[in-house]
């Protein structure tokens, strides 16, 4: 089984490409572990995923389903990374934001139309916050997304770790976005009367 550097483990550290980690061949989490990682799964209504040829997570929106992590990526979805072979997976407390559990998951891509991607399209859309076209979202789905099953197999890490372990934070991703300069937002009352006021 590898290895993988606490400080890449979070959505953290990922200036430099974690070493690929080997997946044992069969699911290694304890009866315990397993309930902590469904437990945590789904009550956070979001999850990193990083693949193991990217070096920074990627936030994604979930469902908990038959005891594995499924998303969504596509057409007026959110667009994700290609997820297959290993993918970490990190889950942050829905109330603090906080890492709770790191897990190395197995990427499978579901078939369309198959039982396994019609049973998770039909938990993902009872998740799915403000659907554009619930009317014709299943045929949308089925001809511009894909859905992928992530399958916990081992157990990185628990809980926030040590008060000296790296936070793992990383500097945000190149972009073009930007902020208008000579645009003040504005004020009931101006900031001149906020001013006079407190005097």
């Amino acid at each position: 089984m590898g290895t993988t550097d606490p400080g890449t483990g979070f959505f953290g550290d990922r200036r430099v490409t974690a070493v690929v980690p080997a997946l044992p061949d069969a699911a290694d989490l304890s009866p315990e572990q397993a309930a902590l990682v469904a437990e945590a799964c789904t009550k956070s209504g979001l999850v990193w995923v990083r693949p193991h040829d990217l070096d920074r997570a990627v936030a994604a929106w979930h469902v908990w389903h038959a005891d594995a992590v499924h998303v969504i990526s596509g057409v007026d979805e959110q667009y994700l990374p290609l997820l297959q072979g290993v993918v970490e997976v990190t889950v942050p407390s829905k109330d603090t934001g906080a890492r709770l559990l790191v897990v190395l998951a197995r990427a499978d891509l579901l078939p369309v139309r198959s039982p396994e991607w019609e049973a998770a399209t039909d938990a993902l859309a009872a998740k799915r916050l403000n659907a554009l076209d619930p009317a014709t979202q299943r045929e949308r789905w089925a001809a511009g997304t894909v859905v992928t099953r992530l399958t916990p197999v081992h157990l990185v890490t628990a809980g926030a770790g040590a008060d000296d372990a790296p936070s793992g934070a990383a500097p945000p991703p190149p972009s073009p976005a930007t902020t208008r300069g000579d645009y003040a937002p504005w004020h009931l009352g101006g900031r001149l009367g906020r001013a006079a006021r407190r005097r």
